[in-house]
């Protein structure tokens, strides 16, 4: 990475919802990525699932300045929460040590699939009921 690339909060994240096997409509996704003490620095974005499920964000991303020629070391706190019938479920919970892009499944896509039946639990790096496809 240059050192005035643009740092990645979040990279893109695509995925599926799913309640016992079946598409989940209109459910509700929110992520959000926490990399600042000033809350309205940290950016939140929201989706709804359409007719088969499928969700997507678009990366996350802020100008770098001089940020990649300071010695520091970076922590992203990232969360996606699914709101589905009033539940809320846990989607997706990670801490990103690094401002490039797609360092949390070691350089591949974020394709989640969210089964809403499952129980949270620990994967890798990564917690949460949405499972890397």
């Amino acid at each position: 990475m240059g050192a005035f690339d643009r740092l990645v909060l979040f990279p893109e994240v695509s995925g599926v919802v799913l309640k016992d096997g079946k598409p989940v409509v209109g459910a509700e996704l929110v992520q959000k990525a926490v990399w600042s003490l000033r809350e309205d620095k940290n950016p939140v974005q929201r989706t709804i699932t359409g007719a088969d499920g499928a969700f997507r964000f678009p990366a996350i991303q802020r100008a770098a300045w001089l940020r990649r020629l300071i010695a520091s070391q970076p922590m992203v706190h990232q969360t996606i929460t699914i709101r589905d019938e009033g539940v809320e479920y846990l989607a997706w919970m990670h801490g990103k040590d690094s401002y490039d892009p797609n360092t949390e499944l070691d350089g591949k896509r974020l394709n989640l699939m969210c089964e809403l039946t499952r129980s949270p639990e620990m994967e890798g790096t990564h917690y949460g009921i949405g499972m890397p496809c």
